[in-house]
């Protein structure tokens, strides 16, 4: 992330992205990391191991860069900051685009049938979800596994439901991913929150104007539920109650191993004189 955030991508020099406001800058950012979504074609792949997850993290945590960059109000905030900010958040943001996709792609499916777009290229039905990771007891993963589905059921009635109701442009989307990135009093404090402030008094002109435009009139009811879908993520994201499952498995796999060595450390062997202790290390 940090050569990320050190690069001029987007570059600012491009005329056709300067030119551009703020909310469609987003909308840039967007269209460039879906650019590779795959629609019929998705694959689905239920079976998740940590050799399939940590690569993925790591390429959706680069797209959250991504999108964050195509923020100019982001970008001008320090290094530093700017590191902190997204360590904080990029989760969140991640969860909302990747949700939100998936009610374009499946529609009801994604809340009637549990359909997740979890990249661009591989889907999960979370009914049929089962982990597989090594050095991991059944008992353990089971455990593990019922506390990701609770998590990820969370995300389905409280944002994937209404999402799937509302039907957003990608310039509302745009804006309810600025506010994850822009609208943070816990991650973004000082002068930076300034910045942030006037940036999102920006991106919400730009909104109106889009509303304009577009002959929508009544749209403060809509925006209302837009904000409260905004209010569930937080508070699923806060609560983390699927984020936990990497460290529960670790856990699980440093458990297990401790439970081995403890098994074979001390052996007491009966002799005919005396007890012998044997340490195996």
């Amino acid at each position: 992330m940090h050569k990320m955030f050190m690069s001029d991508i987007p570059s600012t020099d491009h005329g056709y992205f300067a030119s551009l406001s703020p909310l469609y800058q987003i909308v840039e950012g967007i269209q460039l990391v879906r650019k590779s979504q795959q629609t019929e074609n998705i694959k689905f792949e239920n079976r998740l191991s940590m050799e399939t997850l940590v690569p993925h993290w790591r390429a959706q945590a680069k797209n959250t860069a991504i999108m964050s960059m195509h923020s100019m109000a982001f970008r001008n905030i320090p290094l530093t900051e700017k590191s902190r900010i997204f360590k904080s958040l990029w989760q969140n943001i991640y969860r909302f685009e990747r949700i939100q996709m998936s009610t374009e792609i499946f529609g009801e499916e994604c809340v009637n049938e549990k359909k997740l777009a979890i990249s661009c290229e591989r889907a999960i039905q979370l009914d049929s979800l089962f982990f597989d990771i090594e050095g991991v007891a059944q008992n353990k993963l089971n455990v593990t596994l019922q506390d990701y589905k609770t998590f990820a059921q969370r995300c389905v009635e409280e944002v994937a439901k209404p999402l799937a109701k509302l039907k957003l442009s990608i310039e509302e989307v745009a804006y309810l991913i600025l506010n994850f990135v822009m609208h943070n009093e816990e991650s973004i404090i000082g002068d930076s929150l300034e910045i942030c402030d006037a940036f999102r008094d920006r991106v919400a002109n730009c909104l109106h104007e889009y509303y304009q435009k577009n002959n929508i009139t009544n749209y403060a009811q809509r925006i209302s539920k837009m904000m409260s879908i905004i209010n569930a993520m937080k508070r699923i994201h806060y609560d983390d109650l699927g984020g936990t499952f990497v460290a529960n498995a670790r856990n699980a796999m440093e458990i297990e191993e401790i439970s081995k060595v403890e098994e074979t450390k001390v052996e007491i062997v009966d002799d005919d004189d005396e007890d012998e202790e044997i340490i195996v290390d």
